[in-house]
């Protein structure tokens, strides 16, 4: 009887210690699941990490490179596959050579496509590089002030006013205005490489990893998995106490019956 009663005592005590920290454990499982569940009604996985903490935990590094180039009063600069106009992300574009402004439109070029843009870096057009006989764009400029240009294999070729034909400029041709790059500010570089790092890191990815235990790496999963034994612990011996608890209110019951 006395074993029992110690028994029942030691179970009772490990049933408060580990309730006491797996509570907080299951209260944040629970907020974090709801969340993860509506992570598209809640937009989780178009907002971005910001903190630069986060970023650092995770490795995640700025672009190698950032080019960038004065359009007027704008700033066009390529970083990585990114497109940035003024510090913010309008699109993306792969090997990024120079930009132009037309006098209607900001024309960026990549080495196989070109971004037609407005003033406020809305995409109007996307288009593949590609006439006959042309290779990789290897610069951009405007010709007359307002026609583009582009060289490809040492060969120049113009576009119509409305940016959709394409054809080779005569050999005496007067080269434009190439596009150059210019040295980009500090604080302009601070905020895309800010804006960069924080791309590939969405809050909803965030939210899984600390759900899973996975941003704290092998011993995050393992002190998760910890957790977890803990609330079985808990439910297993919550019902063995709920059980003897009920054995016992039978046996005083059938106690206190009076004998016949």
């Amino acid at each position: 009887m006395v074993r029992k009663s110690r028994r029942a005592s030691i179970t009772r005590r490990l049933h408060r210690s580990f309730g006491v920290g797996a509570a907080v454990f299951v209260v944040f499982m629970v907020l974090s699941g709801l969340a993860i569940n509506h992570s598209n009604r809640l937009g989780l996985d178009q907002q971005h990490a910001s903190q630069p903490f986060v970023l650092d935990w995770y490795g995640l590094d700025g672009p190698e490179n950032i080019l960038s180039f004065t359009l007027g009063n704008n700033w066009l600069s390529f970083a990585g596959s990114q497109l940035y106009l003024n510090g913010d992300e309008v699109s993306t574009i792969s090997n990024g050579v120079g930009a132009v402004f037309n006098g209607d439109m900001l024309v960026a070029a990549g080495s196989e496509e070109i971004l037609l843009l407005d003033d406020a870096g809305s995409l109007i057009e996307r288009q593949p590089w590609g006439p006959s006989g042309a290779g990789p764009i290897d610069s951009i400029g405007l010709f007359q002030n307002n026609f583009v240009m582009v060289k490809s294999m040492r060969q120049l070729w113009l576009a119509d006013a409305e940016m959709l034909n394409w054809q080779l400029a005569e050999e005496n041709t007067t080269p434009p205005v190439w596009s150059l790059p210019t040295p980009t500010p500090e604080a302009l570089q601070k905020a895309i490489t800010q804006q960069y790092r924080g791309d590939s890191l969405s809050l909803e990815r965030l939210l899984l990893d600390f759900h899973s235990g996975h941003i704290f790496g092998p011993i995050g999963v393992l002190v998760y998995d910890l957790l977890a034994l803990a609330v079985g612990f808990l439910a297993i011996s919550g019902l063995v106490l709920w059980l003897r608890g009920r054995r016992n209110g039978k046996t005083n019951g059938k106690s206190l019956r009076p004998g016949r």
